[in-house]
Formats: structure tokens, C-alpha cells, sequence
């Protein structure tokens, strides 16, 4: 099995792999998924790479219990920043709903409907799925896949701001023009 080393490029591949399908999985908080993605992966890293996974854990129960707490550990600490994350953006929508609710009061007087009832009809505590139970169960894949969870954060959180200040703010003069030109004649009609 020295084959899968001597040819690094199958290793390499292995883990992109289990990173895309683990990351993947833990997103979506399938947990039978995440889990059993885990447990190929070691057992295809044991078998063709021959290294001596479980001989290992059979003989160091006390460095794995001490890895084991660390690892909880920085979940842990990784699913606060997880969640202040989630937050943030939440609170940013919400500011942004509270803005357009504020611009519709002012224009329809006292008959606007309140502002918890606006936020229930325009589903933002649906979108973000924030019940306690969904976000314990998300805090739990977090904390529990937190390697996964991490880079995939740190990928994610600023392609999606960039993508979306683009979109928003810088380009959003061009569809303007691109929805007068082709729809605004055909409505109008």
C-alpha cells in the first residue's frame, strides 16, 4: 500500500474528497452522513496507506483522550464564533427589513402593522431557521465538525460579502438599465 503515498496525488485527492463531502454533509447537518464519511475515510487512509490507525489507538488511550479534549475544546470555541456569525448576519437582514418597514410607516401612517408582525410576514425567521432546536442542532455539527465547519466559513463568509457588494452596490446600475431596456417597454404596453 505504499503505492498510495508514492503516488501523493491519491492521498491528496482522498482528503479534497472528505473535505467536500464532509463539508457538504455537515452544512446540510446530516449527521448519519458526516459520520460515516468520517469513518471511510479512516478506514481508507488505514487500508491504502497502510498506516496504523486503530493499532495506535489501542496503544495511546491517553494521548487520544487528551486529542480528543482538545478537539472538543476548539469546537467548542469555534461554534461561539460560528453562531456570532450567524447573528451578525441575521442582525444585518433585520436592520435592513426595519429600514424598509420604517420607509412603508412613513408613507402609509398608523395603519402599517408592527414590526414583529412585518418580520413574520416577510419569513426572516423562517429563512434563518433560528427556532432552538434547528440552531442546537447546528451549533452541535459545528462544534462537532469543526474543521470542516472553519474552512468552509472562512471560504464562504467573505466570497459571499464580496459577491453581494458586487451585486448590490457596484452593478446594480447596470441591471437597473438592463431591466428598462428589456421589460419595463414590454409592461408598459
Amino acid at each position: 500500500m505504499v503505492v498510495f503515498f508514492g503516488f501523493g496525488i491519491w492521498f491528496w485527492v482522498l482528503i479534497a474528497l472528505e473535505l467536500i463531502f464532509l463539508t457538504w454533509f455537515v452544512e446540510q447537518c446530516w449527521g448519519l452522513a458526516s459520520i460515516i464519511s468520517v469513518a471511510v475515510f479512516i478506514t481508507l487512509l488505514w487500508w491504502l496507506a497502510d498506516i496504523p490507525i486503530w493499532e495506535w489507538i489501542k496503544n495511546n488511550p491517553a494521548q487520544l483522550a487528551m486529542y480528543c479534549l482538545y478537539y472538543i475544546l476548539i469546537g467548542l470555541a469555534w461554534s461561539v464564533g460560528k453562531y456570532y456569525f450567524l447573528l451578525s448576519r441575521v442582525r444585518r437582514e433585520i436592520k435592513r427589513l426595519k429600514k424598509k418597514w420604517i420607509e412603508n410607516k412613513d408613507k402609509l401612517g398608523d395603519g402599517i402593522i408592527t414590526f414583529e408582525k412585518y418580520l413574520e410576514n416577510n419569513s426572516w425567521d423562517v429563512k434563518y431557521n433560528l427556532d432552538f432546536d434547528n440552531t442546537a442542532k447546528r451549533l452541535t455539527f459545528w462544534a462537532t465538525f469543526w474543521p470542516t465547519s472553519f474552512l468552509w466559513t472562512l471560504l464562504n463568509e467573505p466570497v459571499r460579502r464580496l459577491f453581494k457588494w458586487l451585486v448590490h452596490d457596484v452593478f446594480i446600475g447596470i441591471y437597473r438599465k438592463m431591466y428598462k431596456v428589456m421589460i419595463t417597454d414590454l409592461i408598459k404596453s
